[in-house]
């Protein structure tokens, strides 16, 4: 169909003309204003860009104004509309002013609020339509014997929307069609200043939100009301609003933070509708709730939504100040919310019953025993403890710029079933310190010698146990000596803490034979001075870590994983490993909240393993096959063996997850065959011995 069509737009006269032969008295009821200037017509059509052929929804043709606007530009239209008189009408309209373009509208009488996509499904236009079509209502008003029907997938919508239904239609229509990327629509000037509002300012409120949801909403031109009969009391305006992929996955952030976690975060399956609807309900219901309460700082306003969770947590989570209100907030804040309390959630029914049980938690974990400690005569005698602390790996691992000497990072941290165990015996003077190396079972072609040739240079002071034993000593004021003996299992220099798990079981272990009464957190604030990954020894099982890796906050326990760890012969200085990171300069300038990774933490709690090939991330990986290029052909080869391969922390191990035991243990042996592969381990995520998570985040 051709542009600039031979189409008699309505004026005023001719609308009140048609307006008495029907005894048509527009309602406020349906908010019927139409407008009479073909001026104003051509103005809204021209503000959103309409094109020939361009597939355009039209909601309350009412006379035609618009549509006979759409029609003139070669535009395809389906026209719904609420009232029956009207819709009977409108053909004829339509035939007698634009007689070239009846065969491009298709004509619904239904409530917009109720249409759906299975409305505009074989359709008839008004051409092929009978005299009597419009005696059908709740549907296609045209001939339905005509052969030539069509389906009808939108992609603008473009309205002069009855006044009190316009913003419940907007949402309505953009949920049930997402074929619709844009839409250019009029309503009261009051309502598009609500709807194109920023945060932080006083017009900002549900509206606003909503639309944000689906996508970005502007100011278009002023319409007076001078040019509507019946003449409403106020102004109206144009709002322009373009569908953007708000992903409840996408990270925000700069370019870099975005395209790096965007195949944790874009490159995921499309999720179902009844997935998207149920997320959105999700979300609209908290942003409801956040604003019915608009004067109340979140942390008060979001009491009962968050329960059984606790606000003030959740917000600091997201990286919200509790203290702000609904006003301050953007709609990716707003579905960080609700997607992390439904994660968080899930993850917590994973735990048995025992672990979610109210009351106070210990504050140190029952692996640690101890004997009698020190009486005041000075008696050492056999004062023992024995303390452990599991090993980790980084499923997800951002690294920003340094600052003092640590980069900003960003990480989730789970524990393994590797467990680094510290005996420490009180005596007069002098510290001793002996290592040992074991290994789990299931071990393939272990051996301890490259484990002991990494530890040979570190002298016993530098030891992690040793200091951290000698920090608590002087919290204390103890001043005698010790042996320290430090079975490792964890490898040595291998990206998996094993000497932060020697300094967090050291802290236990010289905490409860020194009976210093420090609490968990206490001595993760002591462990941090010690190295970043110290405090998470402290914790195990599955944390979110922040600042320089240091902060710790505990999530619920996953499930229980299986894994391969391939051992590299070489070791990895992380130093080296972050140099390389910096000359690459690939620090992010944005690091990703908790709240913007709960796609992994889903995946993890419902076990997902496709998931988790998509979403499993570690910004170190790529300097570290730069310093060791070998790895790469490990990682190839477990990738074919059907593993996720990835590099945990600075390397050099790497870890492959496997969905079973007995893959795992195939997968050992055949990773131990390679020439680049010292030894390989079998094991499985380890979950905290005691409900930490549970308190942090529990009401």
């Amino acid at each position: 169909m051709e542009k600039n069509l031979p189409v008699n737009l309505l004026t005023a006269s001719v609308i009140n003309q048609l307006c008495r032969q029907l005894n048509i008295r527009p309602t406020k009821q349906l908010g019927q204003n139409f407008v009479t200037e073909p001026s104003a017509i051509r103005k809204i059509v021209r503000e959103a860009g309409i094109k020939p052929a361009d597939q355009v929804l039209e909601v309350g043709p009412g006379l035609g104004s618009l549509t006979l606007g759409l029609l003139e530009v070669g535009a395809t239209v389906a026209a719904c509309e609420i009232d029956a008189r009207l819709a009977a009408f409108l053909p004829a309209t339509i035939r007698s002013h634009a007689p070239g373009a009846a065969g491009n509208l298709y004509l619904i009488q239904k409530d917009a609020l109720k249409l759906v996509p299975a409305d505009l499904t074989g359709l008839s236009s008004i051409a092929e339509g009978a005299d009597d079509a419009g005696n059908k209502c709740g549907g296609n008003v045209s001939d339905a014997s005509s052969t030539a029907s069509r389906n009808f997938s939108p992609t603008v919508l473009v309205s002069n929307l009855p006044y009190n239904v316009a913003v419940p239609v907007l949402l309505h229509l953009f949920a049930a069609f997402p074929s619709l990327e844009r839409a250019l629509v009029m309503v009261q000037k009051e309502v598009a200043q609500r709807l194109c509002a920023n945060p932080g300012s006083k017009v900002y409120g549900v509206p606003s939100v909503k639309i944000a949801w689906y996508g970005r909403a502007r100011m278009g031109s002023d319409i007076s009301r001078r040019v509507f009969y019946p003449q409403p009391n106020v102004d109206s305006a144009l709002v322009e609003i373009s569908r953007e992929n708000n992903s409840l996955f996408t990270c925000q952030g700069d370019t870099k933070t975005d395209t790096r976690l965007g195949e944790a975060a874009l490159d995921q399956p499309a999720w179902s509708t009844q997935q998207q609807a149920a997320d959105r309900e999700a979300v609209f219901s908290l942003i409801d709730q956040a604003f019915a309460s608009r004067r109340k700082m979140l942390r008060a306003g979001l009491k009962t939504w968050a329960q059984p969770l606790v606000a003030e947590t959740l917000l600091r989570a997201c990286g919200i100040d509790p203290t702000a209100r609904a006003e301050n907030l953007k709609v990716n804040q707003f579905v960080a919310l609700a997607r992390l309390r439904k994660v968080l959630l899930a993850g917590f029914e994973n735990q048995p019953e025992s672990a979610i049980t109210p009351g106070e938690l210990p504050s140190v974990a029952p692996v640690d025993t101890v004997a009698p400690v020190p009486d005041t005569s000075g008696n050492i005698g056999n004062k023992t403890a024995i303390a452990s602390a599991n090993g980790k790996i980084n499923l997800f691992l951002a690294c920003g710029e340094s600052a003092a000497g640590y980069h900003r990072l960003s990480t989730v941290f789970q524990a393994v079933s590797l467990k680094e165990t510290v005996e420490i015996t009180l005596q007069p003077t002098g510290i001793d310190l002996e290592v040992s190396f074991s290994a789990p079972p299931g071990a393939v072609g272990y051996h301890p010698g490259r484990d002991q040739e990494a530890l040979a240079d570190l002298a016993p002071n530098n030891n992690l146990a040793t200091r951290a034993f000698i920090l608590v000593a002087a919290h204390g004021g103890y001043q005698g000596g010790a042996r320290i003996r430090i079975n490792k299992q964890v490898p040595v220099a291998a990206g998996m803490a094993g000497g932060s798990a020697d300094g967090a079981a050291a802290l236990l272990a010289a905490n409860q034979v020194l009976q210093a009464g420090l609490s968990r957190e206490e001595l993760a604030e002591l462990g941090a001075s010690l190295g970043a990954d110290v405090p998470f020894g402290l914790y195990g099982g599955t944390c979110f870590a922040d600042r320089r890796g240091d902060r710790i906050t505990p999530l619920p326990p996953v499930k229980p994983l299986h894994l391969v760890v391939a051992v590299s012969p070489e070791t990895l200085p992380t130093p080296q490993v972050f140099k390389q990171f910096d000359q690459a300069g690939a620090a992010r300038t944005q690091m990703p909240t908790l709240a913007e990774i709960t796609p992994l933490l889903q995946a993890l709690y419902a076990g997902d393993f496709a998931a988790l090939a998509k979403l499993i991330h570690n910004d170190l990986q790529a300097p570290a096959l730069t310093l060791i290029p070998q790895l790469g052909a490990t990682i190839e080869a477990a990738g074919q063996l059907g593993a996720i391969p990835f590099i945990s922390g600075s390397g050099p191990s790497i870890i492959c997850l496997v969905d079973s035991a007995e893959k795992a243990e195939k997968l050992a042996g055949e990773l131990a065959q390679l020439a680049q592969v010292a030894y390989t381990l079998p094991l499985t995520f380890s979950a905290p011995e005691i409900a930490l998570a549970r308190k942090q985040w529990w009401a």
